[in-house]
């Protein structure tokens, strides 16, 4: 779900691997590390299969790929070039295993029918935009290739699905509802919003065997055409006999999954579809996947960033002075968030969490406006530039995944950088993009303290972070910082852009 736009993405280095089993191929994005299946997997007609993994990476059989033909040609150097520009406009993905419980803590379902939130409104242009980005074959490619995202849902969906009514909110290319029939899902309800997309799962649960097992429902969820679709396909698994539109609808979902989550967990506010659809259909014993997520934060030094934004500029390129361009760089790249992998050593301070989501039970509205504090001691020296914000996820009882800094592969997600420039006094925010590229010199002790605020309409964000450095600790000399980001969904409907 990446297209050209100002959040970069850098490409990853995973692999594909057709692996072979009778009468079945799966296709998996994985690197060598993938987690032998602890149970079997249906094939075609009902079939139970093992899941087969090559003992080397040398053994790929590649079926109907022209791998041999594409590999070396004009055609593979043209794509990887294209794949180095490709940058992410729209985002949706991981966390780990920690406070995903395994009993459901719902409060139980009102009297009254479910209706979709207000908030969706009408198919405006961002919308109909948003909804086209995840029709573009290279954003799926790249999900599907962040190992960590993928094999943590495929982990969890194993965990949870078998012999389950499941229905997968935002399906995209259809892997997660195709993991779920791997797993033993009765049946499984798809429900994507782009039509490219869905006709692409559609025949993705065909190609493998599954197509009696998964159905794809097309359509935005919170149109009311599109939910009452839903309402029929559930209301046949329901143990009494169907009824009219004004019947309470089906809560007869055993499993809801649903990757929404964007950057810095909250941008693109897809969390209210899949609330709603909570509501609306989820039994009473059942689960959702994630089941938690929780953000958090650290001081980071951005000096790579910086140099490598300014460094050229100051080079001295073909012997021109062309240094004046360097601020102008920088002041184009900060004025947003920047989404980029930090390394572990680059992070100045222990990372704290700032706030939990329960996805078992949170409204809607609980992502939209929040404001927390933090509170760092400095551990490292260095220039600091920013605040680095992640998130990890609970999937199920001990999966999950991380999003954070790490030494190793990140994911698709990376980390949401919010660099920040010198304020005059509490509660200012520094010129939108102006960052001194030597950072505020920090030393281990020093005290960091600030808020985190952001309020999300429809698909864009208001993101302020504001604090103050304290050298040498509590009452040490303070220094003040902040600012603030329109964050738009389209770099174009930046009205400072």
């Amino acid at each position: 779900n990446n297209s050209a736009s100002p959040l970069p993405v850098h490409r990853r280095s995973g692999r594909r691997a057709m692996v072979s089993a009778p009468a079945m191929v799966v296709s998996v994005a994985a690197p060598s590390a993938l987690p032998t299946a602890t149970a079997s997997m249906r094939g075609p007609e009902g079939r139970t299969l093992p899941l087969q993994m090559p003992r080397r990476w040398g053994e790929h059989r590649w079926s109907g790929c022209g791998a041999g033909a594409f590999a070396g040609s004009a055609a593979a150097a043209a794509f990887l070039l294209r794949r180095r520009s490709t940058r992410a406009a729209v985002r949706r993905t991981l966390g780990r295993g920690a406070g995903a419980g395994s009993a459901p803590r719902r409060a139980l379902a009102s009297k009254a029918p479910v209706e979709a939130p207000a908030a969706a409104g009408e198919m405006d242009d961002v919308e109909r935009w948003y909804f086209s980005e995840y029709g573009r074959i290279v954003n799926h490619r790249e999900m599907l290739e962040d190992v960590i995202r993928t094999q943590g849902f495929r982990k969890a969906i194993f965990q949870m699905c078998n012999d389950k009514v499941v229905l997968d909110i935002g399906c995209g290319s259809g892997i997660l509802s195709l993991f779920a029939a791997q797993a033993g899902a009765r049946r499984v309800i798809a429900v994507e919003g782009s039509p490219r997309t869905a006709a692409l799962a559609k025949e993705a649960a065909r190609r493998n065997g599954f197509d009696d097992i998964i159905t794809v429902v097309q359509g935005r969820l919170e149109d009311e055409a599109t939910y009452r679709q839903v309402d029929e396909l559930l209301r046949t698994f329901a143990s009494t006999s169907g009824g009219g539109e004004d019947e309470k609808p089906p809560r007869v979902a055993e499993v809801i999954v649903s990757e929404w989550m964007g950057y810095m967990l909250v941008f693109e506010n897809m969390y209210g579809t899949f609330a709603f659809a909570r509501e609306r259909w989820l039994a009473p014993s059942g689960s959702v996947i994630p089941a938690s997520c929780s953000v958090w934060a650290a001081p980071i030094s951005g000096a790579a960033i910086v140099k490598d934004l300014a460094g050229y500029w100051c080079s001295l390129p073909y012997g021109l002075d062309l240094g004046h361009v360097a601020a102008a760089a920088l002041e184009e790249t900060f004025r947003r968030p920047v989404v980029e992998a930090v390394e572990e050593f680059r992070v100045l301070a222990k990372p704290r969490r700032l706030w939990r989501l329960d996805c078992e039970v949170a409204p809607a509205t609980a992502v939209c406006s929040q404001r927390h504090s933090f509170e760092f001691e400095v551990e490292r020296k260095g220039p600091m530039h920013a605040l680095a914000v992640w998130f990890k996820c609970g999937l199920a009882p001990n999966v999950g995944f991380s999003t954070g800094p790490t030494s190793g592969d990140s994911t698709h997600w990376h980390q949401t950088l919010l660099f920040f420039g010198e304020s005059g006094a509490p509660g200012e925010f520094a010129p939108r993009g102006q960052v001194p590229p030597e950072g505020m010199g920090v030393l281990p002790g020093d005290r960091v303290t600030g808020e985190l605020a952001w309020t999300c309409e429809k698909r864009n964000m208001q993101v302020e972070v504001q604090g103050m450095l304290e050298k040498g600790g509590a009452g040490g000399q303070a220094r003040y910082w902040g600012a603030d980001y329109n964050w738009t969904l389209r770099p174009d409907d930046d009205p400072g852009t």
